[in-house]
């Protein structure tokens, strides 16, 4: 049986490292300056940060159509898709409804990722890892659902712009952290839903914080005889930050060894800005 990966264009892997499972990316739509951008690949994430910048009006993003996402599901491979939290955007709605569209004989599994990113990313990873198993269709479903419900993703971000733009946290607060270099440690609640977890004053110690969270996951999940996975950094035009925290990660779980380093796309990149970090573990 033949399968193959959906993803939207939140997700920062844009191919599986074994590169025989065919990974389809439906795209969102940036809305920057007056103009629309398909987030296709093709941005530029340091000309997408300066246009965002420049912008007078505020940008925005919009979700794939129904249609895109049946245009994908369909043919005769059975599929596993995975969407944005739904609590963030709509495009887990949309994959929905254009499962109702699709033609074809192929099963389709949509997972809603609760998680944005590199926790899509770290999704696509591990189904990819049940894929080459051999497992059912049912058993990745069951299998990629439990995953996905043990995975947390943590976050710091450099600016609070388009954090505070989004109505992620509130304005006066926001624009007082940043003013007083505050960096939060954000997070999800498992729900999707992105929640505080620590304030801390400056990047680097906020990086160090966020790597505290990881390897508190990490034995959680070893307390609860879940084996190691693959662990997802996405960066937003800093590769050399993202390299630190992987040393970081390395020396506080040297149990960790298989850690990915991915750039962000488009829609990564709107809410990450400049210098943002998202680990997914």
């Amino acid at each position: 049986m033949a399968y193959k990966i959906i993803v939207d264009s939140c997700c920062d892997a844009r191919s599986i490292p074994t590169g025989d499972i065919p990974v389809i990316q439906v795209p969102l739509v940036l809305n920057i300056g007056g103009k629309s951008y398909v987030d296709d690949g093709t941005l530029n994430s340091v000309w997408q940060v300066a246009a965002m910048r420049a912008a007078k009006d505020q940008p925005s993003t919009a979700c794939p159509s129904p249609a895109e996402y049946a245009d994908a599901m369909s043919g005769e491979d059975d599929c596993f898709v995975i969407t944005l939290s739904a609590n963030l955007s709509g495009s887990y709605q949309s994959a929905v409804a254009g499962l109702e569209l699709k033609t074809g004989s192929g099963r389709v599994h949509i997972f809603n990722s609760c998680s944005a990113s590199a926790g899509e990313a770290a999704i696509a990873f591990e189904l990819a890892n049940l894929i080459h198993r051999g497992l059912a269709f049912d058993e990745i479903v069951e299998q990629g659902e439990a995953y996905l419900r043990s995975m947390r993703t943590f976050f710091v971000l450099e600016s609070l712009d388009y954090l505070i733009k989004a109505g992620r946290i509130g304005r006066f607060s926001g624009q007082l952290a940043t003013i007083m270099q505050i960096r939060p440690i954000m997070g999800e609640d498992g729900d999707g839903n992105i929640i505080p977890i620590a304030k801390v004053r400056g990047t680097n110690p906020a990086l160090r914080r966020m790597v505290e969270q990881v390897k508190a996951q990490d034995e959680k999940m070893c307390e609860a005889g879940r084996p190691r996975k693959h662990l997802v950094i996405s960066h937003c035009n800093c590769p050399e930050r993202a390299l630190d925290v992987k040393k970081m990660i390395q020396e506080a779980c040297p149990d960790i060894t298989d850690i990915t380093i991915l750039p962000t796309g488009g829609v990564s990149t709107f809410y990450a800005f400049d210098g943002g970090i998202v680990v997914a573990y």
